[in-house]
């Protein structure tokens, strides 16, 4: 191997285990933190038509319905946030259901409220405990 491969993998190596111990902490710079546990297990939903809901598991996966569609994904946790990373998503056509869910892209509990947010930090619904 080369210098500049070793050192590159070294760096990938080096890198991932910040990253990695950055995420298992769901500490942020002011001290603050979410504890998974109290998502782990739950399921938040709404009444709303189509009846949209997510459940989140203790492997770091989270699976759920935007009312039509099922989805599911990966979380981590960022300070008091969890990040959605989207995974598979059926995706019929719903004319008479408000599929938001599917543009989940961050969450935050407030209470016994999930408030969820879009990838550019906008409110977009909210979720509550079941």
């Amino acid at each position: 191997m080369t210098k500049s491969r070793r050192l590159a993998l070294m760096f990938l190596v080096g890198a991932s285990s910040a990253a990695l111990a950055g995420c298992a902490s769901g500490a942020t710079p002011g001290g603050e933190s979410v504890d998974p546990q109290d998502y782990v297990g739950a399921t938040f939903a709404s009444t709303e038509q189509g009846e949209p809901y997510l459940t989140f598991a203790d492997d770091g996966t989270y699976s759920g319905s935007d009312g039509c569609n099922g989805l599911n994904g990966t979380y981590e946790v960022e300070g008091e946030e969890l990040l959605l990373e989207p995974g598979l998503m059926t995706q019929k056509a719903c004319p008479d259901i408000d599929t938001w869910l599917h543009n989940a892209a961050q969450v935050q509990l407030d209470g016994d409220t999930l408030i969820v947010y879009d990838a550019a930090d906008a409110e977009i619904g909210s979720l509550s405990r079941s």
